[in-house]
């Protein structure tokens, strides 16, 4: 038997591509981040994230595209919180979002709100940059009332 958590999380802001930085694109972000068993969470601090991606330009199809990957709460002892996330875009294309919450204690709150990030095709090259944020006063009593215990139960064979 392993046990977990898991919680919510939603992040609203802008993208836009490199090619054409003077034009913002609107950027959602809606995911559910899952740890099964602590005892490897607390060597990794990795968490698996599924959940869907609204962009403007790239992701516009109703109710956005999947979106999965992980976030490392490395928050304790690396005062980050790194995101790496695949989706395929519009154009049938794979695209990656990369961004990292760096936290600094003397600004908690807006330190932890902001995800800045950058949009990268299938090739690896970087394409677009956002910066996602999520409201600290409504984001967070949400995010905690989503936090849940997980417990995955072993199947054991003959």
């Amino acid at each position: 038997m392993g046990l977990g958590f898991e919680y919510s999380e939603r992040l609203e802001g802008s993208f836009y591509w490199l090619d054409d930085p003077m034009c913002d694109h609107p950027m959602t972000l809606e995911v559910r981040a899952r740890v099964d068993g602590l005892r490897r969470f607390a060597k990794t601090r990795i968490a698996r994230v599924d959940g869907r991606i609204h962009a403007g330009s790239i992701a516009t199809a109703t109710g956005g595209a999947e979106v999965r990957g992980e976030v490392a709460l490395k928050l304790l002892d690396e005062k980050r919180v790194p995101y790496d996330l695949w989706f395929e875009g519009d154009d049938r294309k794979t695209y990656r979002l990369r961004g990292q919450r760096d936290f600094y204690p003397h600004d908690a709150f807006d330190s932890l709100s902001m995800l800045p990030a950058s949009i990268y095709d299938g090739e690896g090259l970087e394409v677009g940059r956002a910066l996602l944020r999520s409201d600290a006063r409504s984001e967070l009593p949400r995010m905690l009332r989503s936090l849940r215990a997980r417990v995955r139960l072993s199947s054991t064979g003959p």
